[in-house]
């Protein structure tokens, strides 16, 4: 059942609830009874049903007595000294009064009114209040698109919040969010369920139903802590106090995975994310990911650690968090599987009172084997599945089937050498054609390589035997099935005294298509603990003894164990089953001041045997603070010996307005083979130190500058030797925060030295300063900021879509029928944008250097309109100024890119440069108002199919002025200059010189209706290759209409006169001709806008053009839209 019905369902089920609530016509009412007679009503009241109480006593009616047509209660009034009295109302159509004319309108006979009654004076229109009671916000639009040059093509939105009470006990919560176009300019979704969200929750004190998109989360349990984006249905109730019960079912939406790598001394990023298979193309559910840096959790936001591409798979790193090249980093996420059809069920129960608590779980989720979405497996493949087993390396098979001739696919013939068969690309319709998919495999463990990148993918040829590194082979998706059911216990014999356990139940199969490797299945897991309180004084002893059983078989949801549960135990594929004993002493004085010691044991059957001893401790001494984190293991296996030595501590010590500190981090990892006693070359230690001293509250206005240095060894002729130190400097500032000024700085330099590579030097920097002068006349804002990074030579194909839902339209300017890259352009017109531009994950990324300034000045003199001289003069003019300038150079080692202006062409990898000034005179005023505007901007990309330079610089002056009453006139100059230089397609370049001028009068008869008349003169010169020219002239009318804020109408006709010299089809000529055609060119539109009622709004839109040489175009849209 799709989302909107689960809401539809729910919503009538809320008010099906609310309907069998408490009626609206019920009454209840105390009353002290001072006398024997009580008027409790002003209407007749319904004899159903009507009760007296005496406290929670019910009176016989002997004991009273009643008049319902009067609603008088006659009553003892010295025997009874407080009464309840409950009754219904009868419907308000019994109770109403019925009367042709209003009383109030009625005069006395001496008046000498001359006022007429009206029947229809007090008649208003009722107006409709959906979810009346409720607080909503929101809307939904729907609206349909239809032309004679497009398909009919329907668009929706939906965004609506719902919140309120539907009775007493009843209440709702509900969102909707749903659009039919999640394909973006330069994006792409892989379904729209990616991007809704649909939800509605109705509740009470004891129970609650959600249905639509949910998100189910379990924190109470060890082996099944999860948390997970599902659609469907969830029930929860508490029964009593002590228990309470929960059931969901639902449709998986995503499916765990994670992906670690390690950190590139001064790249801050993108960095790649690949999935379960080291697959590149997938969608990443949004805010599903957490991102661990050596084990520790980081934050997402612009003014956090890290921004994320979720379409693409990217991550990448803010200028105030350096990367660096010791740093180890994990992206746990949920990605979009759409496999197979996948169900996922999940209930708990809980019990709880003061010394127990008992709880139960099942999770279950299975894909349905014969219900596949986006493989469809033939006979052979699912039977390579089913010999398979549990093997991922043999879940492979060919990818290649017949397919026929079409000349906007990329397709292959086979060809026979000797006794080998290949693939080669073939236009050739004739050909034996077939449809494959290359997967990408080590170098030279493939036979072939990428040749060409074309609009619709890329083109693979064959180079020999084990010479390539991809292969016509598909990775095949076997369906899955994983059920976890959990007991866990909590028992307190005594107050200082709990005694803790869990026992897990697994069943994971890997491939539901295969029996093989079905022992492998199930496996169990236990977790005991006893914990003590030993010392219950200020400081407190505590004792935890606790034992962790997991059988070799047994897999859960999500990571159940530390990020770095591994390294921190030296584990190296560890096999057989897992036994932890843990023996942990605590001394505590509060939450942030205790001293720990701990022991831990594990072991695995197989392979493995280590022992830690930790001691953890934060400490406070009036105003010096210690802390420390450290451990040391000793570990063996059956062909080596391991030890592994961590410390890290740290104090810091606060005065008066300042405070210093510093810490060491120190750890050697030791490790000998037993048979020869050489050292493992995985052996690793190093040594860091940082000492730092800051001024003022670090929660506010402050600074901070430190030191730190760090030496790495690793293994070399079978002794540590170093491999590189790291010196680095640092400043964090915030200097001035206040209401009219905020500064802070941040500086990060790094001196790496090398022992066998060459040295590096890294700089991360990031001013922000914004200021208001003189009474808000100058605001001042400016942000600078370096780093290194990556710039992608992004791979893209077109997808063609509905007509109207694209942005670009394809032009087959050789007439072979090959779309090719050449052939794009953006779409001038709704109608012709058929097609989307969709980034592929990347792959190839350049190295580079960055900086970047963002700058904004204004001016305004406004407040001075009430001053005179100079002062009234100034209070006239108003100026904007932005700039915005970010350049990507090639990233050389010992250099800094310090300067945002440097276009140096030789290292130059991309380029964003804006910048603008308008001065305005009289701003909108229409009072010879004035605006000169200058602009230039900037923007250069690297493409897998080359570079692409755009430059366009203008300026414009615009004139307003109203004469008189009616009469306005508007005039535009404008002269421009637009570049593109393309590094692969010359035919695309131009460099078009552009003078407009543009002169327009109005007809203002009041604020409801404007007639307009316009003329265009526009001159463009191409200055490069086939110097076109064009002079074209517009001619055109308007009428603008607006009534009283419920309607509105817009209709305008323009004529083209395109004298144009050149090769109209081409690149160049549509850019200059702007979609039309040469000669004469007519569009005309009207837009119609109607405000229904208080919430309701249609919208229709008509669009029509005709060239001489072309048939008329029509494109019309109606929407209707709801607003809450």
């Amino acid at each position: 059942m799709t989302k909107k019905g689960w809401f539809l369902i729910l919503f009538f089920i809320g008010f099906y609830a609310n309907s069998q609530n408490t009626s609206s016509d019920f009454r209840t009412k105390k009353f002290i009874v001072s006398k024997d007679t009580i008027r409790f009503d002003s209407v007749p009241i319904n004899p159903q049903s009507f009760k007296v109480f005496a406290g929670k006593k019910i009176l016989y009616p002997t004991e009273y007595e009643i008049f319902y047509n009067e609603a008088l209660l006659v009553i003892n009034a010295e025997k009874y000294q407080e009464i309840t009295i409950e009754y219904f109302w009868f419907p308000a159509f019994i109770t109403k009064t019925y009367s042709p004319f209003d009383k109030k309108f009625i005069v006395p006979n001496n008046s000498n009114t001359g006022q007429l009654y009206s029947l229809t004076t007090n008649k208003k229109a009722t107006e409709l209040k959906l979810f009346d009671g409720l607080k909503t916000s929101g809307y939904i639009n729907r609206g349909i698109t239809s032309g004679n040059n497009q398909s009919t093509v329907a668009n929706s939105s939906m965004d609506i919040n719902i919140e309120g009470k539907l009775s007493d006990k009843v209440a709702i919560r509900a969102n909707i969010f749903d659009t039919n176009i999640p394909l973006q300019e330069n994006g792409y979704s892989q379904s729209i369920t990616d991007f809704d969200r649909i939800f509605i929750e109705l509740y009470s004190k004891d129970w609650r139903v959600k249905a639509g998109d949910i998100s189910l989360k379990n924190e109470s349990s060890y082996f099944l802590a999860f948390e997970k984006q599902v659609s469907g249905l969830e029930v929860a109730a508490s029964i009593n106090t002590n228990t309470k019960i929960a059931a969901s079912g639902a449709i998986v939406r995503g499916q765990f995975s994670s992906y670690d790598f390690v950190g590139i001394e001064a790249n801050q990023g993108p960095y790649k994310i690949f999935g379960p298979n080291n697959e590149p193309n997938f969608v990443i559910i949004a805010g599903s990911e957490k991102v661990f840096v050596n084990g520790s959790k980081i934050n997402k936001g612009i003014n956090e650690d890290y921004l994320i591409d979720y379409n693409i798979g990217e991550v990448r790193f803010n200028t105030t968090f350096p990367i660096t090249n010791d740093m180890r980093i994990r992206v746990e996420f949920q990605f979009s599987n759409r496999n197979y059809t996948r169900f996922i069920s999940y209930e708990k129960a809980e019990y709880k009172t003061n010394n127990v608590e008992l709880s139960g779980y099942f999770y279950n989720e299975n894909d349905v084997k014969n219900q596949p979405i986006q493989v469809n497996l033939t006979a052979a493949q699912k039977q390579i599945l089913a010999n398979a087993g549990n093997n991922t390396n043999l879940m492979v098979g060919e990818s290649a089937y017949p397919d026929v001739f079409d000349a906007n696919r990329i397709l292959y013939k086979k060809v026979q050498s000797g006794t080998n068969d290949y693939f080669e690309y073939s236009t050739n319709e004739n050909d034996n054609l077939f449809s494959v998919t290359f997967s990408n495999v080590n170098n030279n463990e493939g036979d072939y390589i990428l040749s060409e990148t074309f609009t619709n993918g890329n083109v693979f040829v064959y180079v020999g035997t084990n010479l390539g590194n991809y292969q016509p082979i598909t990775q095949l998706i076997a369906p899955t099935k994983l059920q976890v059911a959990v007991l866990n216990s909590s028992y307190k014999p005594s107050k200082k005294t709990t005694i803790l356990t869990e026992v897990a139940f697994s069943n994971n199969d890997q491939n539901l298509f295969s029996t093989k490797d079905n022992n492998q299945n199930k496996g169990i897991a236990t977790k005991l603990a006893w914990k003590q309180t030993l010392l219950d004084k200020k400081w407190k002893l505590l004792s935890d003894v606790n034992y962790l059983f997991i059988h070799r078989n047994f897999n859960t949801i999500q990571r159940f164990q530390s990020v770095e549960f591994n390294r921190d135990w030296n584990l190296n594929n560890p096999t057989g089953n897992q036994q932890q004993i843990g023996i942990d002493l605590s001394l505590q004085k509060s939450e942030d001041t205790f001293l720990n010691y701990s022991f831990q044991q594990l072991q695995f059957s197989d392979n493995f045997k280590g022992e830690k001893h930790l001691i953890t401790s934060n400490l406070q001494l009036k105003n010096t603070s210690f802390y420390t984190n450290s451990s040391f293991l000793s570990n063996n296996s059956e062909i080596q010996d391991n030890t592994f030595l961590r410390v890290k501590a740290g104090i810091e010590q606060r005065l008066l307005k300042s405070w210093f500190g510093g810490f060491l981090n120190i750890e050697s990892n030791n490790g000998v083979i037993k048979q020869t006693q050489e050292a493992i070359l995985t052996n690793h230690q190093f040594k860091e130190y940082e000492g730092y001293i800051g001024l003022g509250d670090s929660t506010k206005v402050f600074a901070k500058v430190g030191f730190n240095y760090r030496d790495n060894d690793s293994i070399r002729t079978n002794t540590f030797t170093e491999i590189n130190n790291r010196k680095t400097y640092y400043l964090d500032a915030k200097i001035i925060q206040t209401e009219r000024t905020n500064l802070s700085l941040f500086a990060n330099y790094r001196e790496t030295e090398n022992a066998f590579s060459e040295n590096q030097k890294a700089l991360n920097s990031k001013i922000i300063y914004n200021q208001r002068f003189l009474k808000n006349f100058i605001t001042l804002g400016t942000s600078y900021e370096t780093s290194s990074g990556n710039v992608a030579q992004q791979d893209f194909i077109y997808v063609e879509v509905e007509a109207g839902q694209g942005f670009y339209t394809w032009i087959d300017y050789n007439d072979n029928g090959i779309q090719e890259f050449d052939e794009f352009e953006i779409a001038e017109f709704q109608d012709q944008a058929n097609f989307l531009r969709v980034p592929l994950p990347n792959l190839q990324f350049i190295a580079t250097q960055s900086a970047k300034i963002n700058q904004s000045i204004t001016l305004n003199a406004n407040q001075w309109s009430n001053k005179t001289g100079l002062k009234k003069v100034l209070s006239h003019f108003y100026n904007q100024f932005f700039l915005s300038s970010r350049n990507e150079l090639e990233r050389a080692r010992n250099s800094f890119n310090l300067n945002p202006f440097n276009m140096s062409e030789d290292q130059q990898i991309s380029v964003n440069f804006t910048i603008k000034n308008s001065l305005y005179f009289n701003r909108g005023l229409q009072k010879f108002s004035t605006t000169y505007t200058f602009a230039k901007a900037e923007n250069k990309q690297q493409y897998s199919i080359g570079s692409q330079d755009t430059d366009t610089n203008y300026q414009q002056i615009d004139f307003q002025h109203k004469i008189s009453k009616f009469w306005l006139i508007d005039l535009q100059g404008k002269l421009s200059e637009n570049k593109l230089e393309t590094e692969n397609f010359n035919n695309r370049n131009y460099e078009i010189d552009v003078i407009a001028f543009q002169p327009k009068i109005s007809y203002v008869l009041n604020n409801d209706n404007r007639f307009s008349a316009f003329y265009h003169m526009k001159n463009k010169e191409n200055t490069l290759a086939e110097f076109e020219k064009l002079k074209q002239q517009k001619i055109g009318v308007e009428y603008f209409y607006t009534g009283k804020s419920t309607s509105q109408f817009n209709a305008n006709f323009t004529t083209f006169f395109n004298d144009f010299d050149g090769n109209p089809n081409s690149p160049v000529g549509y850019q200059m001709l702007e979609g039309l055609q040469e000669g004469t060119n007519y569009t005309w539109s009207f837009l119609w806008n109607k405000k229904l009622n208080s919430f309701l709004n249609v919208n229709l839109n008509y669009k029509g053009r005709k060239s001489l040489n072309s048939k008329t175009i029509h494109t019309g849209t109606i929407n209707l839209k709801a607003v809450f």
